[in-house]
């Protein structure tokens, strides 16, 4: 079976993936959170491989703490770099030096391309990863960046606990999308955007 890890498996998103794979058959999926692989600390992600090496590594794990650079933590800056962007390089590093045919799917967000005041950390660190992606397909790794728009899941609520929930894309579409990564539908070095509004049409679906 092919090996999947999923990074940040406690959030809406990784267990949307998780369930849509499942349901696909054939693979076998780890889900972990961060108690068990930080993604942060090279001697907790080099433990996790060691156990679980992957075939396929979905980056998954994220934070966000919207603040102005005017009023800028140490702390905050440092977790969102640490969490969104070193987590990224740290979990890909080790995997694929037990596994150098890895396939690598990010897990962005349109904030990469799209200007959000107060969201500064979360919006670079991710424009970070969309580049990344592309350096490592440059490399002959397969990998690409999957960047959710607005999407139905508990960070998006806890940010905006009054907006229409309607509006929004729901994780499983959004992980319909990530099985077509999975399966190499898209060519390596692809930043793919998925909104409510084109979801379906990239899944093919009809409205």
């Amino acid at each position: 079976m092919t090996k999947i890890l999923i990074t940040g498996g406690h959030g809406d998103i990784a267990i949307s993936i998780a369930k849509t794979l499942e349901r696909e058959g054939g693979y076998d999926i780890a889900l972990p959170g961060r108690n068990e692989l930080d993604v942060t600390d090279w001697e907790s992600a080099d433990k996790f491989m060691a156990s679980f090496t992957p075939d396929i590594l979905i980056n998954n794990a994220g934070y966000i703490v919207p603040q102005s650079i005017r009023e800028a933590s140490h702390e905050n800056v440092r977790k969102h770099i640490d969490v969104n962007l070193s987590g990224v390089f740290i979990c890909t590093a080790s995997a694929l030096r037990r596994n150098p045919s890895i396939s690598v799917i990010n897990i962005g967000s349109s904030a990469a391309t799209k200007v959000h005041a107060f969201w500064s950390g979360y919006c670079a660190t991710k424009a970070a990863v969309v580049m990344a992606s592309q350096c490592w397909a440059a490399e002959g790794i397969y990998s690409v960046c999957i960047s959710p728009g607005r999407t139905r899941t508990k960070m998006r609520k806890s940010l905006y606990p009054d907006e229409d929930q309607s509006t929004l894309m729901l994780p499983d579409d959004f992980a319909e999308v990530v099985l077509k990564a999975v399966k190499k539908e898209y060519p390596s070095g692809s930043h793919i955007n998925v909104s409510k509004q084109n979801v379906g049409e990239l899944l093919g679906k009809k409205n």
